[in-house]
């Protein structure tokens, strides 16, 4: 799966109907990166979700605390899975059971019972509503948590610490928070040349689109040399420059980014990569249907096309005019 929005469709599609028709079943979802998760709905009851990813441990030891506290304190954190990171599991039996209404009941207790029959299976629609977006966004609240935790601290005066984590193979996001930003450095790298000159217009878009967006934060391109990363991590001196790499840097501040609603812009910094990704590959395709798109024209107009025979031209003799006098 390729997908940008912060809940995965193929779980939140599963996990209500796992929990609706009470289906013992599993259902492993791979997403991008690596990434893994697994919902297993068993017959006691019980709903599973289990995650995993390459850079789970880099990633759980910044903001995995953090994580469980805001999103999963309300579940039951389990045994890892085999071949999983993490586990969580939800009581699908919690839920409120919807009073019957008895043989002999007079019709205004029939109309209370009903009342509270509505009511309770509001009160579970909602808590069914909870579980499937915090379990189908467990992917986008696992690397977001980083980023919300920066925010958090800062809008609260306390100190947040640097952190940096690998996102890809030969990739790397650092942050440096400041008193009132936060300071991010995406390291960028694409070996395909048709994928790397797309990214280079995609970001030269970002960057230009800023002049026309009101307090945009500043983006702009950047290397290893920047006194603000080497001054907070000084290993990268030693970073060999690959050609199929480029970092981009992004400040964000407290008064004008993130006083409020850190979700959505966590959202977007968490995915910044694949949204990268997901603009470079929907180009390649809009250029491929065009270009497939051509040769369909240019075939039909050779199927129209009506070819004349060639006539063989009679060659006139040099030495003879037209007028028949004789040399």
């Amino acid at each position: 799966m390729m997908l940008i929005d912060p809940q995965n469709k193929l779980l939140k599609t599963q996990i209500m109907e796992l929990i609706m028709n009470k289906q013992e079943r599993i259902v492993v979802a791979k997403d991008y990166n690596y990434s893994c998760t697994k919902l297993e709905y068993k017959k006691d009851g019980k709903l599973f979700l289990s995650f995993s990813c390459f850079n789970f441990d880099e990633i759980f030891s910044i903001a995995g605390n953090y994580m469980i506290e805001k999103y999963y304190k309300d579940y039951a954190r389990e045994d890892a899975e085999n071949g999983f990171n993490i586990t969580f599991s939800f009581d699908a039996q919690s839920a409120k059971e919807e009073p019957k209404i008895p043989k002999n009941a007079t019709e205004a207790e029939k109309a209370e019972i009903q009342e509270q029959k509505q009511q309770i299976r509001a009160e579970n629609q909602k808590l069914f509503e909870k579980v499937t977006r915090d379990f189908s966004q467990i992917r986008r609240n696992f690397y977001a948590a980083a980023f919300e935790q920066a925010f958090d601290q800062i809008n609260k005066g306390d100190g947040a610490n640097k952190f940096k984590y690998q996102s890809r193979e030969n990739e790397v996001v650092y942050a440096i928070p400041d008193k009132d930003a936060l300071n991010i450095f995406y390291e960028i790298s694409f070996s395909d040349t048709v994928d790397k000159t797309l990214a280079n217009l995609i970001i030269t878009e970002i960057i230009d689109a800023k002049k026309n967006v009101k307090m945009a934060p500043p983006i702009s391109r950047s290397n290893y040399q920047s006194s603000i990363l080497k001054s907070a991590f000084p290993e990268v001196s030693n970073i060999k420059v690959d050609q199929n790499s480029q970092v981009i840097t992004m400040t964000l501040f407290k008064a004008q980014h993130f006083s409020k609603n850190i979700e959505q812009l966590s959202t977007f910094l968490q995915g910044f990569r694949q949204y990268l990704h997901y603009h470079i590959h929907a180009s390649k395709t809009y250029l491929h249907s065009r270009i497939i798109k051509r040769i369909g024209q240019f075939q039909r107009s050779l199927q129209l096309c009506q070819f004349e025979p060639e006539i063989e031209k009679k060659s006139e003799d040099l030495f003879t005019s037209s007028s028949g006098v004789k040399a």
